[in-house]
């Protein structure tokens, strides 16, 4: 029978007790490390519960980045914007953010993200502050925030949370053009936002790096009131000046025309300015077409053709607004155009005299692979509709459209759908 000593027994005991300290304090330190992430995820999850209770039009809150702020970004220095990283883009074009009357952001509450990672989610929250008598409100009457000021109140924060974030400086020796490229939205109600605040939440979803092409996706709401009454999901990308060169449009380069033209049918094409058609269209910058041909019989489906036009040149308002140094017509407006050729044709084929409105409910996409730029012609838009029907006192468009640079055909909308109702779902 083996016998311990006193000593035989302290020097196994202290070695237990030390095999036993040090596993206790790795799980300490575990339990620590998962105490301190549940921690930072419940204070952000406090934070945002905090901005969405927080009353809108309550008097001055702190900003992240002031008006002035984004002023700078727009067209001032963008190093005293977003920091002396983007000192290495001194004496050539950077990223900016739409200016003056296109500038649809008030203030950046908050961001959520470390600058240089794009493995993690990161996210925005911006306001809005919507003038009562708001350029874009010229002729609308009900104070519904028009389908591009939406879009581009949801997308703005996106390019913001973006360029905080770092992102062109991964490759910091190309001069980068960034472009909105896909995406889908849903209206959830139409509401009244004048001289209100509209907050704009966004998410970065994904990164991905294809050799110095970078491409984002991201998530978006807004709110009014407290509601959420616009969401969707869209993607970015940074693209270099030879990539940009190459841009052969939806058709890979092929000549695609409207269907119009394939049909002989451009003579028929009917000035809009000062005729029963503007009824119901915005007045001032945003009206976005010129002339416009309408054929209940016609087109890829049985349910009807629209085709409208308008003469683009260098001189055109937006060009100024977006961007600074980097001119082109913002996809939003080209959208905004076939929403308006939607409403033309609506409208002559009800026999209600309303006005057509966007349909809640209903998700719309989108792509863009080309720019409408100050040296086209003219833009054309088309929308085949596949759709018309009536649900009660309720008639529903809803149809596919294209729209061309001259004869590049480069965006696509899908599933757009416009009502003419004798009362919609308003807020």
């Amino acid at each position: 029978m083996q016998t311990h000593t006193p000593e035989d027994i302290l020097e196994n005991y202290m070695k237990w007790w030390d095999g036993h300290t040090r596993q206790a304090g790795q799980i300490h330190d575990r339990f620590l490390e998962l105490r301190q992430a549940r921690l930072r995820q419940l204070a952000g999850a406090i934070e945002q519960q905090v901005e969405s209770c927080r009353p809108l039009n309550s008097g001055p809150v702190r900003a992240l980045f002031t008006l002035e702020d984004l002023n700078e970004f727009a067209t001032g220095s963008v190093v005293k914007c977003l920091g002396q990283e983007y000192a290495v883009y001194a004496g050539r074009r950077s990223l900016r953010i739409p200016n003056s009357e296109l500038l649809l952001m008030s203030r950046i509450l908050s961001i959520r993200g470390r600058k240089g990672e794009f493995d993690q989610a990161s996210s925005i929250v911006a306001e809005y502050d919507v003038p009562e008598d708001a350029w874009y409100f010229d002729g609308e009457t009900r104070g519904h925030l028009p389908y591009s000021i939406c879009l581009e109140v949801a997308l703005q924060p996106c390019g913001v949370l973006s360029a905080y974030l770092g992102t062109p400086l991964r490759f910091p020796e190309v001069d980068y053009y960034f472009r909105n490229l896909d995406g889908e939205t849903v209206f959830n109600w139409l509401v009244d936002a004048r001289g209100k605040t509209v907050r704009a939440r966004a998410e970065l979803l994904k990164t991905i790096f294809y050799g110095s092409t970078i491409i984002q996706h991201f998530s978006f709401e807004l709110t009014c009131d407290g509601e959420v009454f616009f969401e969707g999901k869209s993607s970015f990308g940074y693209f270099s000046t030879e990539a940009m060169a190459g841009q052969t449009g939806l058709d890979g380069g092929k000549t695609v025309l409207p269907w119009l033209e394939q049909a002989g049918q451009e003579s028929r094409i009917v000035p809009i300015e000062g005729t029963a058609l503007e009824t119901g269209l915005p007045k001032g910058k945003l009206r976005l077409l010129d002339g416009v041909v309408i054929n209940s019989g016609a087109g890829v489906h049985p349910e009807g053709y629209v085709y409208a036009n308008r003469r683009n040149t260098p001189q055109d308002w937006f060009y100024a607004c977006h961007f600074h140094e980097d001119p082109v017509m913002p996809g939003s407006l080209g959208i905004e155009a076939i929403v308006q050729a939607m409403k033309v044709f609506a409208q002559q084929q009800s026999k209600d005299a309303a006005a057509a409105v966007l349909v809640t409910g209903q998700k719309m996409n989108w792509s863009y692979r080309g720019q409408v730029l100050p040296h086209n012609r003219q833009m054309q838009v088309e929308v085949h509709f596949h759709k018309t029907q009536r649900i009660g006192k309720t008639e529903l468009f809803t149809g596919d459209a294209s729209l061309w640079a001259d004869d590049s055909r480069i965006y696509e909308v899908r599933n757009m759908a416009i009502a003419i109702e004798e009362k919609q779902d308003y807020r």
